[in-house]
């Protein structure tokens, strides 16, 4: 199946994820109100935010090898899928044990001791979220993208489900721990295909018990990728934490919030890119093609340029609709933030998608380097503009950290792989963006109507790409290609 096949099935199954966590937020943020979802974001943004990054820098790392030996050596797999389940085993009791312990000092650190008993309770998700993340990339090592699509659509289900039901009974306590059963719940299933299918295929054979792949070489790998993890997500993430210990407003947060999570739809949207990438990349870097591998990374720079940038105008054009939407009329408020923070966010996405070229390729620190330097500036820029200007200050923060880290990226994707966007095609591509956004001014947006004119305004945003001769029949026959049944025989 070839690549943009993958991106099909994934991206699918990441749009109804995407659906699934907004639904999810959306009653969360209906049934507790502001002051109680501003809470609840707080309590769900950090633990996820520990879980994911630390908990998902060995099984990417795993991935990268598994994918690179799939071909070359199929007798390593179960070698290197026992060494990563023990080191992540180790690591996450470890962070548990720690985030349990230390929830009081977290409080504090927020300014509302209150905090403590729920983040005591939330610290349950770290190991159950690590465990799913684990076979999740496990998949990914072994290239059954089909899999993990499965998952995927089962955890969007499985998530509205039970998180939703537990809340609408037990309220704010409800909202938290169901997370723990639904990420208990996917890793149970993952295990029991793997048991039944996978471990058949790539069992521990004799041949294979003298062949070396020392733990060490898993963890060098893991631990920049984990870095870099902890680096982006604090500088994506940095700015609710701010709000929240600044303002000390429950209500405000929860307005930061809500603008927070639909700032967040092109992250979900492109989240499938990087679930093929690092495979993808990682084969071809492995087998020294490096026309593919060029290939693939400008494929990828190129779809997500042309679909991100419409995404951030209409964003920031129905910022407000969006907010009603899908929180309710109480959280207009913050759709001046969610404007002001859209343009970063979509950004930073592109950041975070290319930054899986680059540790595909093996260049972990790379992308590690960036982000350092934009978690630094962000959270400068945050703790000032927080203070003078409330929560549009820390949107602002987030946009002009986001410049920079972009403006890297295109010098690193140029420099290393010799792939770059042409400035023809990016001013093409803006004013396009740009057309649509006067147009939305001119079109109805109010309850569900600005749906419909958004669907509208991507229309007429590509044809007039299509105009421009920005549009090619080689374009057209890529988006043709990732749609199963339309690709030529």
């Amino acid at each position: 199946m070839a690549v943009t096949a993958y991106i099909f099935w994934l991206g699918l199954a990441e749009i109804l994820f995407y659906i699934s966590g907004f639904i999810v937020h959306s009653a969360a943020g209906r049934i507790l109100g502001p002051a109680d979802y501003g809470v609840y974001g707080i309590i769900i943004t950090l633990t996820i935010l520990i879980a994911s990054l630390i908990g998902n820098g060995i099984p990417i790392a795993m991935s990268k090898f598994l994918s690179a030996d799939l071909t070359k050596k199929p007798g390593l797999i179960s070698v290197i899928k026992k060494k990563a389940a023990l080191a992540q085993l180790i690591l996450m009791g470890a962070v548990t044990a720690v985030f349990f312990f230390g929830a009081p000092i977290i409080a504090i650190m927020l300014h509302d001791p209150s905090l403590e008993k729920l983040l005591r309770i939330s610290a349950f998700i770290i190991p159950c979220y690590a465990a799913d993340s684990f076979y999740f990339y496990y998949y990914t090592g072994i290239h059954q993208f089909n899999m993990q699509s499965i998952l995927k659509s089962l955890r969007s289900v499985l998530r509205v489900a039970i998180i939703v039901g537990l809340g609408y009974f037990l309220s704010l306590e409800g909202f938290i721990t169901g997370y723990i059963y639904v990420s208990l719940a996917i890793f149970l299933i993952a295990l029991v295909i793997d048991r039944l299918i996978y471990v058949k295929r790539f069992p521990t054979v004799k041949a294979t018990r003298n062949e070396a792949f020392p733990i060490k070489k898993l963890l060098s790998y893991a631990l920049p990728i984990t870095g870099f993890l902890v680096l982006y997500q604090t500088m994506i993430s940095l700015d609710l934490f701010v709000v929240k210990s600044i303002l000390r407003d429950d209500y405000a947060t929860g307005l930061f919030n809500g603008a927070f999570t639909i700032s967040q739809i092109p992250n979900y949207l492109f989240y499938a890119l990087t679930i093929v990438l690092l495979p993808v990349i990682s084969h071809s870097t492995a087998n020294e093609h490096k026309e593919k591998t060029t290939a693939a990374i400008s494929i990828a720079l190129r779809m997500m340029t042309i679909l991100l940038i419409p995404t951030i105008a209409l964003i920031i054009s129905y910022a407000q609709p969006l907010m009603i939407f899908f929180f309710g009329a109480q959280y207009a408020g913050g759709a001046n933030a969610l404007q002001f923070m859209a343009f970063g966010v979509g950004l930073l996405t592109l950041f975070y998608v290319m930054s899986f070229a680059f540790q595909g390729a093996g260049l972990v620190k790379l992308p590690l380097k960036i982000a350092f330097f934009g978690m630094l500036l962000n959270t400068t820029l945050n703790v000032i503009l927080v203070k003078a200007y409330g929560l549009i200050g820390a949107g602002i923060a987030t946009s002009i950290t986001a410049s920079f880290v972009t403006m890297a990226l295109f010098y690193f994707l140029k420099k290393t792989f010799s792939v770059q966007l042409k400035i023809s095609s990016a001013l093409k591509i803006i004013f396009s963006a740009v057309m649509i956004y006067f147009l939305s001014f001119l079109l109805p947006s109010t309850k569900i109507l600005f749906i419909f004119s958004g669907a509208f305004l991507f229309l007429v945003y590509f044809s007039i790409l299509y105009l421009l001769k920005e549009l090619t029949q080689e374009d057209f026959a890529i988006f043709k290609n990732m749609i199963p049944g339309f690709k030529k025989k």
